[in-house]
């Protein structure tokens, strides 16, 4: 019970029930002011103009929400009256609706916004379709009363902004830091008992929760860090937000860095009975990362609940116990993975706790954000102008097939609706832009989720009208599906066309009663319009993902292999910039989320539009290893503070890898054809084992003389960790171009 309670209140301080309540609010009132005066149909119509530039409003800088919301307004405008003096002539509009789709679609090049405002504007298109035609004058008023409507929820946007400036930062970030708590959740489970047999179950799982918490990282980086550099947050809470963020990204680092061969931990330990502690231990943390975004969401201080040092104590204690029954220093190396595990938990925790100190805004005054960081150099900076539009006025750019794609799919349906002579043509054309992505496997789920939430909430507007016709109850029926359907837009999407179906049918209620007419043409205007986008986007000029695939997986080698050369710096002697590893850290993790989202997509496609599945995966896996023993390398050179123990192997390893990095970079660019491979063997590695191995057999002699924590050990533990990191990265790179081989 405590656990839903939470959720619920989770739910009700999150960006998408705030996005919700504004957008509900904005439509309402219109509404309701107008029925008041006794004109219903003229605040449906106002309030047409705010649930469109609602629409069109996504998070950003205060120059980029004015513009966008500006821009907005006059599209929004501009497309009411072109469509409401065309409208009376239907050879015309068909014509229209064509040009309409395809210039609204193309916006989706400009980013969300551009793609938002879009959807708006065609929107707005669609809606005044479901109207009759109406003298030129009348058309005039109608496009004023909609940009009055659109003008009343930019006002009632930007004042709430200005009254909490913060606030989607804070609910942003809030949704950031819960999904990192997921991950490391997901990450628990390779410490379960018996959990040896489900590793590449709970890899994918992981994998999959990386690419959401990598899709989270970037949303706030784009809103908090512009903000930042565009002097709009200069407060405690602003510097209080973006040191938070900094430290989230710095702690995923550290997640990732706990990777190791679980397959081998658990022969190793899994009779031991100190993997199980472990998970308990990594649950706590999980739970404390919970308590920081909830209290991020809610602009509240907030207080560790877990004793999180004692916990890791009494985890050393029983890796101590498991030491006492080894008798040898080399037999007891193989503890150092358990040890190496426990410090990283260690410096998650230190920085854990420094999270709950960073929500206390008194503690934040003298913090600095470490000057060394250009942030304006981790946002992406787009290109708003005509050259970008025409640039993409080819067959080469998904975004012009999509735009054909949505025309010809809308006459389509627009056709398809006059010739049968249907009520509601608008009905269909607005499934089919809705419905209708880029990519075939969103645009496959899209139609099937908007079918079910369609079907779903038909039935639940039937039962509501069979059992009542009191307009003080279904009106309120309606405002809340009002509210349940903004809110769950971009969340859930058929959680969202669930509540807007009787949303809209309990409207037509209102305004022209007609019991269950409008349900039985609700859901079969909506099977026509998912038909319809369903067959477009298969036959017209479809875009699968096995042909961006290459590009990705490009992509995410040369990132890859500039994450390294950063951090490999640290060990090499060279200079270290750390605005520059972290610049690299962060293009290898967008790179990593891109391709794993770009494979799961190519699983929802026709098994026929599928190639080389399995090999895809692995090289997903295999990277993102290799990004999280890079990782490891990283942890341990910023939290000590450089190489204590500096060996002239690590360059020439550091070399070697990268030899590797650039073959299969070749492989991938040049398929088919022959590349030069690196050396098959390295001889720094013999040479370190060597080293390790004298400095065993010279710690044997100091554990034997009682001799405890000397200089000796540390070097060994250092050497040994960095030693197996390189060879784990080695390993996996002769593994990836093997795979390679195979494919050509």
């Amino acid at each position: 019970m405590r656990h839903w309670i939470q959720e619920v209140r989770n739910f009700i301080y999150s960006y998408h029930f705030s996005t919700g309540l504004r957008t509900t609010i904005s439509v309402v009132v219109p509404s309701v002011v107008c029925s008041m005066l006794g004109n219903l149909p003229l605040g449906i119509v106002i309030s047409l103009g705010a649930l469109a530039t609602a629409l069109s409003d996504v998070p950003g800088t205060a120059i980029h929400k004015r513009n966008g919301t500006l821009i907005a307004i006059g599209f929004i405008w501009f497309t009411a009256i072109t469509t409401s003096l065309i409208m009376p002539y239907p050879v015309l509009m068909t014509f229209y609706i064509l040009a309409c789709c395809f210039m609204n679609s193309m916006l989706l090049i400009y980013g969300n916004r551009g793609g938002n405002i879009g959807i708006a504007c065609m929107l707005v298109m669609v809606s005044i379709l479901g109207e009759k035609a109406v003298p030129p004058y009348e058309a005039v008023i109608h496009s004023l009363y909609i940009l009055l409507g659109a003008v009343w929820y930019g006002l009632l946007a930007l004042l709430l902004w200005q009254i909490r400036p913060y606030l989607s930062v804070q609910q942003m970030l809030s949704e950031c830091i819960t999904e990192t708590a997921d991950y490391l959740l997901a990450r628990a489970r390779f410490y379960e008992q018996g959990a040896g047999d489900k590793i590449e179950k709970i890899y994918k799982d992981v994998l999959a929760q990386q690419v959401v918490v990598s899709e989270k990282h970037e949303a706030v980086r784009e809103l908090l860090l512009k903000r930042r550099s565009h002097q709009e947050g200069t407060t405690s809470i602003n510097k209080a937000l973006v040191l938070i963020f900094l430290d989230m990204v710095d702690l995923q680092e550290q997640i990732m860095a706990a990777q190791t061969d679980y397959h081998a931990l658990h022969e190793s330990f899994d009779g031991a009975g100190v993997l199980d502690k472990f998970h308990t231990l990594i649950l706590e943390f999980a739970g404390e990362l919970k308590i920081i975004g909830e209290a991020v969401a809610a602009g509240q201080r907030s207080l560790p609940k877990a004793n999180l040092r004692y916990e890791i104590v009494k985890v050393q204690t029983a890796v101590d116990d498991i030491r006492k029954t080894l008798p040898t220093v080399k037999e007891r190396s193989r503890l150092l993975v358990l040890s190496n595990i426990l410090h990283n938990l260690a410096d998650m925790a230190q920085r854990i706790y420094n999270l709950h100190r960073l929500t206390r805004l008194e503690r934040v005054k003298d913090e600095i954000i470490d000057p060394r960081l250009q942030l304006s150099s981790f946002t992406n900076h787009g290109q708003y102008d005509a050259e970008t539009f025409f640039n993409n006025l080819t067959f080469q750019s998904h975004i012009f097939r999509h735009a054909l794609r949505v025309s010809l799919a809308a006459v389509t349906g627009y056709v398809i609706g006059q010739l049968l002579h249907l009520d509601r043509i608008y009905w269909i054309l607005l499934t089919i832009v809705v419905i209708l992505k880029p990519g075939f496997s969103i645009t496959k789920a899209r139609s099937y989720q908007r079918i079910y939430g369609t079907v779903a909430g038909a039935l639940f507007a039937a039962v509501i009208l069979f059992f009542t016709m009191n307009n003080t109850v279904i009106f309120i029926f309606m405002l809340l599906c009002i509210l349940g359907a903004y809110s769950f837009m971009t969340h859930q999407y058929t959680l969202s066309v669930f509540f807007v179906t009787p949303f809209v049918i309990f409207l037509l209620h209102f305004l022209h009663p007609a019991h269950f007419y409008n349900v039985g043409w609700r859901v079969m205007d909506t099977t026509i319009g998912g038909t319809i986008a369903f067959f477009a986007n298969l036959l017209l000029w479809p875009s699968w993902e096995k042909n961006t695939l290459p590009s990705h997986m490009i992509k995410m080698v040369k990132s890859n292999a500039n994450y390294f050369e950063q951090v490999m710096h640290m060990y090499t002697q060279e200079p270290f910039v750390v605005n520059d590893y972290k610049l690299a850290r962060k293009d290898s993790n967008v790179s990593a989320a891109n391709l794993m989202s770009a494979f799961q997509r190519m699983l929802s496609e026709p098994k026929s539009k599928q190639k080389n599945g399995s090999q895809v995966y692995h090289f997903v896996v295999v990277n993102n290893s290799i990004v999280s023993h890079i990782a490891a390398l990283a942890n341990y050179g910023t939290t000590h503070n450089g190489v204590r123990f500096q060996q002239p192997e690590y360059k020439l390893l550091s070399n070697n890898l990268q030899a590797y990095f650039s073959c299969i970079l070749e492989m991938l660019e040049r398929p088919g054809e022959k590349v030069a491979a690196p050396p098959a063997t390295v001889e720094a590695f013999e040479t370190l084992d060597m080293k390790l191995e004298a400095m065993y057999q010279k710690r044997q002699e100091e554990v034997n003389n009682g001799q405890g924590d000397t200089v000796l050990r540390q070097e060994i533990l250092e050497v040994k960790q960095v030693r197996d990191q390189l060879h784990a990265v080695m390993s996996l790179l002769k593994d990836m171009k093997k795979t390679l081989e195979q494919n050509n």
